[in-house]
Parts: C-alpha cells; sequence; structure tokens
C-alpha cells in the first residue's frame, strides 16, 4: 500500500474515533427518560341511602358500643285546673240626670261675704253683707257666682258657699254580679232628690235607713209603696211588675245628711 493510501486510512480511523466519544458523551448529558406512571384514583366510600351524615359507622359501633340513644321524656301526667277565685261583684253606677241649685249657705273664709250688685269685683259695687251659716236663695249661676234673691238681692262668689244639688234625679244601675248599693248624701236647705232604679216583676226590693229618714219608695205607676215616716228604718216587699222604682227623699229648710242601703234579690 502506497504512502497516500496510507495516511487517508489513518484519517478515516481517527474520525471514526473521535465520533464514537463525541455521541458516548451525548448520551451521558441525556439520560432516557423514565418511565411514565399511571396517577392512582382515590376512591371515596359511598354512603347508602340510610346512612346520615354523622352517622357512626357499625363497625365503630361495634368496636366502641352502641351509638347514643335520645333521652326518653317521661309522660307528663295531666293536671287538675285550679278552681278559679269568684270575680268580685261591680260596684253600682250612679249617673245624675237632672240637678238644680236653689239654696246655699254663706261660708266665706274672711266674712262677712260681699253681697255686689253684679258678678264682678269692684270698690263701688257691694250692696250689703253675710255672716256665715246664712242661708240665701240661689236664683242663678253665672262664671262661679251666685244670683241670690234672700236675704240680700245682689251676687255672691260661689265659692264662699256650700251649695249642693237641692233637686236631683240620679239614676243607679246595680254592677255585673251585684245587687246591693249604699247611698250618702246630704241636702243645703230645701230640696227633693229622686233615685231610680230599673227592677223587674217579682224581684224583692230591701232599704234601710242607716242615717236620717228612710226613703219614700215609688213603684212605677206612681202607687206609694212607703210613705215619709221618720218612726220606720227599714221596708221590704216584692214587687208586683217591671219598671223604674224611685226612692224619694225631701227636706224642708236648712238640709240634712242621710244614708241608705238598698238591696235586690
Amino acid at each position: 500500500m502506497d504512502t497516500k493510501a496510507i495516511l487517508i486510512a489513518a484519517g478515516l480511523t481517527g474520525v471514526a474515533a473521535v465520533a464514537g466519544v463525541t455521541s458516548a458523551v451525548m448520551q451521558s448529558q441525556n439520560p432516557q427518560p423514565l418511565p411514565t406512571v399511571a396517577p392512582t384514583t382515590i376512591v371515596s366510600p359511598t354512603l347508602k341511602p340510610t346512612d346520615k351524615p354523622g352517622a357512626v359507622p357499625a363497625a365503630k359501633q361495634s368496636a366502641e358500643g352502641a351509638a347514643p340513644q335520645a333521652p326518653v321524656t317521661a309522660p307528663i301526667e295531666p293536671t287538675e285546673p285550679l278552681p278559679s277565685k269568684p270575680q268580685a261583684p261591680e260596684a253600682a253606677s250612679r249617673k245624675v240626670e237632672t240637678c238644680k241649685i236653689t239654696m246655699a249657705k254663706v261660708a266665706d273664709a274672711n266674712p262677712p261675704l260681699n253681697v255686689r250688685s253684679n258678678p264682678t269685683i269692684a270698690p263701688d259695687n257691694v250692696v250689703g253683707k253675710l255672716k256665715n251659716g246664712t242661708f240665701v236663695t240661689v236664683t242663678n249661676e253665672l262664671d262661679g257666682w251666685f244670683a241670690i234673691a234672700t236675704p240680700v238681692k245682689g251676687w255672691i262668689a260661689q265659692n264662699q258657699t256650700e251649695s249642693d244639688c237641692n233637686e236631683k234625679t240620679e239614676r243607679v244601675s246595680f254592677g255585673a254580679g251585684g245587687d246591693s248599693v249604699t247611698i250618702a248624701e246630704r241636702f243645703v236647705g230645701t230640696g227633693s232628690h229622686r233615685y231610680r232604679f230599673n227592677l223587674g216583676k217579682g224581684q224583692t226590693l230591701s232599704v234601710r235607713s242607716d242615717r236620717g229618714p228612710l226613703p219614700m219608695i215609688l213603684a212605677p205607676n206612681g202607687k206609694e209603696l212607703r210613705g215619709l215616716d221618720d218612726r220606720q228604718k227599714s221596708w221590704t216587699g216584692e214587687l208586683a211588675m217591671t219598671g223604674d222604682y224611685t226612692l224619694e227623699l225631701d227636706s224642708n229648710y236648712k238640709g240634712y245628711k242621710y244614708s241608705f242601703s238598698v238591696q235586690v234579690k
């Protein structure tokens, strides 16, 4: 083999050796990829239709004991209702239907009481003076003043007198569950007081005087069931008709205090 051929063969051999080294180095720097691992799927236990969230599994129940049971409530024994207290009867109602003052008694804090020519206070309208305890006849009322006819004609201050209804009619009604009432009033001077009760046939009316005379009792037709008698202190009778029964008291002069009780059954 000539020299040129030998040189070409040596060069090819060197190139092959270099290529082999280069391939080995590249393989060491680029390792083969690792085999792919399939992902693992975690399966949650499926609850049965009868299972409830938070329930203790049967296996755990058997290991730890039975699941706690709801407390058993003992049946409530029925109790007898407490007896109701009887309601107190309502008080009777009283309504004044008519009231008229015809007399008054002088009661001035600084006597004597001035009688004036008109219902005003002025230094030149005093027409007379009255002592305390004097009874006067009242003919009119105006803005806190009484017009009087006797013993002196003129005007006096109402708040310097004692006065009340001289002529009065009053309606009295028993409250629910009530059947009695006590009436205590007074006369100032003369007058007549009438108390009316709407009562029924067959009821029993009882009237008792506690102070002063026993009232006169009038039936709905005006018939007197009991006349005026200062010595009689009570009266009881069965009523023959339905309607307004009137109990009446009269005063002839200076007046008086009275009190009487009425009961109906």
